[in-house]
């Protein structure tokens, strides 16, 4: 952990604000397939159901995340009402016929299947809204067989989180030491901004969370790492398309910041520190 490069990022972050940190929530792929879902089907606990089982088969894709939250969203046109867990069922059947699951697709419907099978759907429409969404987040991981911190069942929290800021104005009460999706991207800005040079997962978990603190002391308020996880994927992407051309990456960074609302200051400065080991 570089702990100057720390401090860096956390002040560039910082700067945007908490308003403009949430803003980047509003520009991922799935936001805007839960306001299509919303606006399709009545029933808040179906729709969350979906969104929160389909993040969990975003992974190894025959392309990438914005394609996959659209086809969803093409299959749910086929399906005229949303009210039961057997109604999730067949439109995630449908959706994983779609060529962006064909990867590892026997894989994934497995899983969709342990988790089915151990009642997860069933108990989720009863008692999401009773109960602290920890407690989803347990039973879902316990459901899929695997580790509450493993990439896909976080991303999973984090879509189901924005389905609730959708829905209500505002997040869920996670506790403040939960994991960043440490996926390509989160792993590529690590690099590149020079917070870390190791690949070890637990090292770039901590090192975003100590970016989390950093950042939450400044605007003296909690920053969850799932805030800050949809910046640093969306500058991943970008990133990626651009490297090595650090130049080029921070005027596309710069251009993605002023399109989500952040000012000109803030952007330039967010892009630099985001890209200073390119």
């Amino acid at each position: 952990m570089d702990r100057e490069r720390v401090e860096a990022v956390a002040d560039a972050l910082a700067a945007v604000g908490y308003d403009g940190i949430v803003a980047f929530d509003r520009t991922e792929p799935e936001y805007s397939t839960i306001e299509c879902l919303y606006e399709k089907y009545d029933s808040e606990a179906h729709v969350k159901l979906l969104m929160l089982l389909a993040a969990s088969q975003d992974y190894q894709l025959n392309g990438d995340a914005q394609l996959f939250w659209s086809e969803l969203e093409r299959t749910a046109e086929d399906f005229e009402r949303l009210d039961s867990v057997q109604a999730v069922r067949d439109l995630l059947g449908d959706f994983m016929q779609r060529d962006i699951n064909g990867r590892l697709n026997q894989q994934k419907r497995d899983r969709l299947i342990r988790v089915i099978e151990a009642g997860f759907d069933e108990w989720f429409v009863s008692n999401h809204d009773s109960v602290a969404p920890l407690d989803i987040w347990e039973r879902f991981a316990d459901d899929l067989n695997t580790d509450k911190d493993a990439k896909t069942v976080v991303l999973a929290m984090k879509v189901y989180d924005i389905a609730h800021l959708v829905k209500h104005g505002q997040y869920m009460e996670f506790p403040r030491k939960i994991p960043i999706p440490c996926d390509l991207q989160v792993r590529r800005v690590s690099w590149s901004s020079g917070i870390t040079e190791s690949d070890d997962t637990d090292q770039v978990l901590d090192v975003w969370a100590e970016v989390m603190e950093k950042t939450s002391q400044r605007l003296g308020r909690h920053i969850s790492l799932l805030r800050i996880d949809s910046i640093i994927w969306q500058a991943g992407q970008i990133i990626g398309r651009n490297e090595p051309d650090r130049e080029a990456s921070q005027q596309a960074l710069i251009d993605l910041f002023g399109e989500v609302g952040v000012d000109e200051a803030g952007g330039k400065q967010l892009a630099r520190e985001l890209t200073t080991e390119m």
